[in-house]
């Protein structure tokens, strides 16, 4: 018997990983769609519309946070 991760085990891990990834991370997304070649289009307006949903549940807060933290620490705060 193996033991091991099986290719639908790793498939399911990959997508859970982008799940959180963007509903915490939903800030930089926008940002990130902004810059691209997609900004202006319906991507833009859903990675906006998805920003505004995460920000009025405080989904944003903990990146944030941790923005503020590693800023205060590049200062030397």
């Amino acid at each position: 018997m193996t033991v091991g991760v099986t290719p639908r085990k790793l498939l399911g891990i990959a997508v859970l990983g982008c799940c959180v990834a963007a509903l915490f991370g939903a800030a930089p997304l926008a940002a990130w769609v902004d810059a691209s070649i997609a900004g202006g289009t319906v991507v833009q307006q859903a990675a906006d519309a998805w920003h505004e949903l995460t920000q009025r549940f405080g989904f944003d807060a903990p990146y944030d946070a941790l923005r503020h933290a590693v800023r205060d620490a590049e200062a030397g705060h």
